[in-house]
C-alpha cells in the first residue's frame, strides 16, 4: 500500500515545493483500468488525464497493463486529511501487446506507474499541473538549486506483487514545454524500495554512485554506493528513438518499506551527468539538458515478474507527505 500527504511552506527556513494540496473538503476516489490507462474511468469512457490537486497531478499511468476492465483496478483517493492512496487490485495483469498500445513490445514486468506528478506530463502537456515559481520546469540542469531534496513519508504494503517505490525525473534536451519521449529523452528513476524480483539484471549495471540521503533525521551519508544501470542509451547524446532511462538502486540494506526519506536528488542529476559523459561521452548535460518532470510513485506487476505474466497484482501504498526542498540537506531537510 503507498499513501501520500500533502506539505506545506510556511518554514522560513526552507523553500519547499507544495507537491500536494491542503487537505481537501471531502475525500474523492479515482480509478484506472486496462481500457482507461491513462486517464481514469468516466461513466462509459475515460478523463483525458488524473485529477490535478494543486501542483500536483494524480497519474494512474497504466502504460503496460493489457486485458479489459474486468479483471481489476488501480484506484487512488484523495482524503479529507490531505492525504493519498493508491490501490491496486487485479485478478489478472497480462502485458499490453497491441499496436495500439504505449510500447508494445516492451519486454518488463512493469504493468503501470502510479504517482504524484510534478511537472509537464511527458507526451500530454496541456494536463499538466501548475509550476511553483520556485522550480519552474522545465529548468536547465545547470540552474537548478545545488541541494534539491525530495522528501517523501510513505508506507507500503506488498502481499502479492512485484514492485518499486521511485522518484521519476524526465530530462529533454531541448527547453520544449511540449516534451515527448524521442531520440535524446532520458529518464532517471531513483528507487526507495524494491521487491527483489524487481532488481535489473546484473548485465545492464555501468557503475555505481554515492548519493546521500536520510532516514527520518538520520543522515546516510551514500558511501554505500547506489548501483547504477542503463538502458537504450548511446554515445554523444544518442538514445533509442523513444529514449534512454537511467536507474538509481541502493543496496538492499537501504531499502525503506515505510517512513520519512529524503534523497539529494541534485546529487542524482550530477552522477548521472558524470556517468553521461564518463561512460558515452555526452558534452556538458548540466547545459544541454532541462528538467521536466518530477513525479514519486510505485512501479507495479505480477507477483511472479516475469515479464510476459499475466498473473495477479495486489498491493496499496499510502505516501503522507511529499515535497521539493530546494537549498537543503536530507537530513535537515523537510515538508513544513
Amino acid at each position: 500500500m503507498l499513501l501520500v500527504t500533502g506539505c506545506g511552506s510556511t518554514d522560513p527556513h526552507h523553500d519547499n515545493v507544495v507537491l500536494l494540496p491542503d487537505p481537501v473538503a471531502s475525500s474523492q476516489v479515482w480509478h484506472w483500468t486496462a481500457p482507461c490507462p491513462v486517464g481514469p474511468t468516466a461513466g462509459s469512457g475515460c478523463r483525458r488525464a488524473g485529477p490535478v490537486l494543486g501542483f500536483a497531478e494524480l497519474n494512474g499511468d497504466e502504460w503496460n497493463l493489457g486485458g479489459n476492465g474486468s479483471t481489476g483496478s488501480l484506484s487512488m483517493s484523495a482524503s479529507s486529511g490531505g492525504t493519498v492512496t493508491m490501490d491496486g487490485r487485479f485478478a489478472d495483469t497480462p502485458p499490453c501487446t497491441e499496436s495500439t498500445c504505449l510500447a508494445p513490445s516492451a519486454y518488463t514486468w512493469v504493468r503501470g506507474y502510479p504517482s504524484v506528478l510534478y511537472g509537464i506530463n511527458q507526451c500530454r502537456a496541456g494536463t499538466s499541473p501548475p509550476v511553483s515559481r520556485l522550480l519552474p520546469f522545465p529548468m536547465r540542469l545547470a540552474a537548478i538549486p545545488p541541494h534539491l531534496v525530495g522528501v517523501t513519508a510513505y508506507a507500503a504494503q506488498t502481499g502479492q506483487v512485484t514492485y518499486d517505490v521511485a522518484y521519476d525525473l524526465w530530462l529533454h534536451d531541448t527547453a520544449t514545454r511540449q516534451p515527448c519521449r524521442s531520440e535524446g529523452t532520458l529518464e532517471i528513476m531513483v528507487w526507495t524500495d524494491y521487491d527483489e524480483r524487481a532488481l535489473l539484471p546484473a548485465s545492464m549495471q555501468i557503475g555505481t554512485a554515492s548519493i546521500p540521503f536520510a532516514v527520518g533525521r538520520v543522515a546516510r551519508p551514500g558511501t554505500q554506493a547506489w548501483s547504477v544501470y542503463a538502458s537504450n542509451i548511446g554515445t554523444d547524446g544518442q538514445t533509442a528513438p523513444w529514449g534512454g532511462t537511467l536507474w538509481f538502486v541502493p543496496s538492499p540494506a537501504d531499502v525503506v518499506g515505510r517512513g520519512q526519506v529524503s534523497v539529494d536528488l541534485s546529487a542524482v542529476l550530477g552522477a548521472a551527468a558524470r556517468i553521461l559523459q564518463d561512460n558515452y561521452h555526452w558534452p556538458q548535460v548540466g547545459r544541454r539538458y532541462w528538467l521536466d518532470t518530477a513525479s514519486f510513485g510505485a512501479e507495479f506487476g505480477p507477483a511472479s515478474g516475469s515479464p510476459m505474466s499475466s498473473g495477479p497484482a495486489r498491493f496499496s501504498m499510502q505516501i503522507s507527505a511529499f515535497c521539493l526542498d530546494l537549498r537543503s540537506t536530507p537530513q535537515h531537510a523537510a515538508c513544513p
